[in-house]
Protein backbone atom coordinates (compact mmCIF):
# COMPACT_ATOMS: atom_id res chain seq x y z
CA UNK A 1 0.00 0.00 0.00
CA UNK A 2 1.15 3.17 -0.77
CA UNK A 3 -0.25 6.39 1.10
CA UNK A 4 0.94 9.86 -0.19
CA UNK A 5 0.70 13.23 2.26
CA UNK A 6 1.80 16.52 1.03
CA UNK A 7 3.39 19.32 3.55
CA UNK A 8 2.92 22.05 1.95
CA UNK A 9 4.30 24.27 4.55
CA UNK A 10 7.81 23.11 4.66
CA UNK A 11 7.56 21.57 0.39
CA UNK A 12 8.10 18.27 1.34
CA UNK A 13 5.55 15.35 -0.24
CA UNK A 14 5.68 12.26 2.17
CA UNK A 15 5.22 8.82 0.41
CA UNK A 16 5.14 6.10 3.07
CA UNK A 17 4.87 2.27 1.37
CA UNK A 18 4.10 -0.81 3.18
CA UNK A 19 3.62 -4.24 2.40
CA UNK A 20 4.65 -5.84 -1.23
CA UNK A 21 4.12 -3.24 -3.40
CA UNK A 22 2.42 -3.92 -6.86
CA UNK A 23 1.96 -2.13 -10.13
CA UNK A 24 -2.01 -1.84 -9.02
CA UNK A 25 -0.37 0.03 -5.89
CA UNK A 26 1.92 2.23 -7.65
CA UNK A 27 -1.09 3.26 -10.39
CA UNK A 28 -3.52 3.81 -8.08
CA UNK A 29 -1.20 6.03 -5.74
CA UNK A 30 -0.41 8.22 -8.79
CA UNK A 31 -4.24 8.65 -9.28
CA UNK A 32 -4.81 9.82 -6.05
CA UNK A 33 -1.74 12.66 -5.72
CA UNK A 34 -3.35 14.07 -9.07
CA UNK A 35 -7.37 13.76 -7.37
CA UNK A 36 -5.92 15.47 -3.88
CA UNK A 37 -3.93 17.19 -4.18
CA UNK A 38 -4.15 18.68 -8.35
CA UNK A 39 -1.75 21.89 -7.43
CA UNK A 40 1.09 19.74 -7.03
CA UNK A 41 0.84 18.25 -10.59
CA UNK A 42 2.11 22.02 -11.78
CA UNK A 43 4.09 22.46 -8.56
CA UNK A 44 6.03 19.00 -8.87
CA UNK A 45 6.51 19.25 -12.82
CA UNK A 46 9.15 22.40 -11.53
CA UNK A 47 6.73 25.24 -11.80
CA UNK A 48 7.15 26.87 -8.51
CA UNK A 49 9.52 26.50 -5.53
CA UNK A 50 11.79 23.30 -5.53
CA UNK A 51 10.10 20.45 -3.22
CA UNK A 52 11.76 17.73 -0.92
CA UNK A 53 10.49 14.21 -0.91
CA UNK A 54 10.34 11.82 2.33
CA UNK A 55 9.96 8.00 1.67
CA UNK A 56 8.87 6.12 4.57
CA UNK A 57 9.81 2.84 3.87
CA UNK A 58 10.00 1.47 7.43
CA UNK A 59 6.93 -1.03 6.47
CA UNK A 60 7.61 -1.99 2.72
CA UNK A 61 8.28 -5.69 2.23
CA UNK A 62 9.12 -4.99 -1.30
CA UNK A 63 7.89 -4.51 -5.14
CA UNK A 64 5.75 -7.25 -6.49
CA UNK A 65 7.76 -8.71 -9.59
CA UNK A 66 7.05 -6.21 -13.37
CA UNK A 67 6.40 -3.43 -10.59
CA UNK A 68 7.86 -0.07 -11.82
CA UNK A 69 10.47 0.80 -9.54
CA UNK A 70 10.00 3.95 -6.84
CA UNK A 71 12.55 5.76 -8.57
CA UNK A 72 10.97 5.36 -11.93
CA UNK A 73 7.78 6.92 -10.56
CA UNK A 74 8.96 9.66 -9.06
CA UNK A 75 11.10 10.51 -11.97
CA UNK A 76 7.71 10.53 -14.23
CA UNK A 77 5.50 12.60 -11.72
CA UNK A 78 8.65 15.28 -10.74
CA UNK A 79 10.52 15.52 -13.00
CA UNK A 80 14.01 17.95 -11.69
CA UNK A 81 11.63 19.77 -9.39
CA UNK A 82 12.74 17.67 -6.08
CA UNK A 83 15.88 19.16 -4.58
CA UNK A 84 16.04 15.92 -1.63
CA UNK A 85 14.98 12.91 -1.03
CA UNK A 86 15.27 11.34 2.25
CA UNK A 87 14.44 7.03 2.30
CA UNK A 88 13.57 5.92 6.00
CA UNK A 89 13.90 2.05 5.30
CA UNK A 90 16.22 -1.29 6.56
CA UNK A 91 19.47 -1.60 5.65
CA UNK A 92 18.57 -4.40 3.20
CA UNK A 93 16.85 -1.29 0.64
CA UNK A 94 20.45 0.45 0.95
CA UNK A 95 21.23 -0.96 -2.37
CA UNK A 96 18.27 1.35 -3.86
CA UNK A 97 20.04 4.97 -3.35
CA UNK A 98 22.23 5.11 -6.73
CA UNK A 99 19.14 3.42 -8.55
CA UNK A 100 17.20 7.38 -6.97
CA UNK A 101 20.31 9.16 -7.69
CA UNK A 102 20.17 7.92 -10.96
CA UNK A 103 16.11 8.63 -11.76
CA UNK A 104 16.00 11.98 -10.21
CA UNK A 105 19.63 13.18 -10.90
CA UNK A 106 18.77 16.98 -9.70
CA UNK A 107 17.98 15.44 -6.44
CA UNK A 108 20.52 14.56 -3.15
CA UNK A 109 19.17 11.40 -2.06
CA UNK A 110 20.22 10.17 1.70
CA UNK A 111 19.41 6.96 3.27
CA UNK A 112 18.26 6.94 6.86
CA UNK A 113 18.20 3.75 9.18
CA UNK A 114 14.61 3.33 10.77
CA UNK A 115 15.62 4.80 14.06
CA UNK A 116 16.01 8.32 12.17
CA UNK A 117 12.55 9.50 10.36
CA UNK A 118 12.63 12.54 12.80
CA UNK A 119 16.55 13.26 11.58
CA UNK A 120 15.35 12.66 7.80
CA UNK A 121 12.61 14.71 7.88
CA UNK A 122 14.87 17.48 9.75
CA UNK A 123 17.45 17.23 7.22
CA UNK A 124 14.64 18.00 4.16
CA UNK A 125 13.19 21.19 6.07
CA UNK A 126 16.45 22.16 6.50
CA UNK A 127 16.71 22.16 10.73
Amino acid sequence: MITIKVDDASRILIIEMTGMISEADIDGAADRLQRDYPGVGVHLKGQGTPFSIFADWRGLEGWEKGAKTFGTVMNKATGDAAKNVAVVADERFANEQPRLADALPGATVRFFPRSQSEQAMAWLRGD
